[in-house]
């Protein structure tokens, strides 16, 4: 069962008979292209940039993020599988907003860390009722930005699949490379597995 806060819990349990406003916040943890120094840059789906907190996917303790608004922000359905099959959630935003175009275009996301959170805010105070519970974890797979024609609003889509999954079934070239495990005591077992598919190998009767 997953571990939410108290705060979080107990909103949602009174939700029938009150009501909250439910948001969703994203964290991308891209690199600069600089620097190669990781930045981390946050949406969510209110319409003005705010700071709350959130719980880490790292630490699982909660920290105070700043999350830009009024980026018409979407974020696709969270699959919840019981497999290893590998999910992927959709995230689409503007690419009008400065920070938009700094995060796709100014630093790199090729293969960031994603973090999607889960935010109830108080429908009377408009304030988180505690901290964001962590909704999905992964890794950006493809981020295609769409570049409109005159008069248009663009848009970028990125493909976000689940981290643990993914690197259950990432492979390690160096564990299959012969140079890689000849550096080990000089082991040569993958000298021929480039060409031994091609060999032919008599049977019975001279070669």
């Amino acid at each position: 069962m997953k571990d939410i806060s108290a705060n979080f819990l107990a909103a949602l349990q009174a939700a029938r008979d009150g009501s909250i406003v439910p948001r969703r916040a994203v964290t991308f943890y891209a690199k600069d292209r600089l620097t190669g120094a990781l930045v981390e840059v946050g949406f969510w789906t209110g319409d003005e940039d705010v700071v709350f907190e959130v719980v880490s996917g790292t630490t699982g303790v909660a920290e105070e993020r700043t999350f830009y608004g009024a980026l018409n922000l979407d974020i696709g359905e969270i699959p919840r599988v019981a497999d290893l099959t590998t999910q992927t959630v959709s995230i689409r935003f503007s690419q009008v907003a400065d920070i938009a175009q700094q995060l796709v275009r100014g630093y790199d996301i090729r293969l960031a860390r994603v973090e999607i959170h889960d935010v109830l805010l108080d429908a009377t105070a408009k304030q988180p009722v505690g901290p964001g519970e962590i909704a999905f974890l992964g890794q950006v797979d493809e981020a295609p930005i769409h570049t409109p024609a005159a008069g248009e609003e663009g848009d970028v889509t990125v493909s976000v699949i689940s981290e643990a999954i993914s690197m259950l079934s990432r492979t390690n070239p160096q564990k299959a490379s012969y140079q890689g495990q000849k550096r080990r005591s000089g082991d040569e077992w993958g000298k021929y597995k480039g060409t031994v598919g091609t060999w032919e190998v008599p049977w019975g009767q001279k070669s």
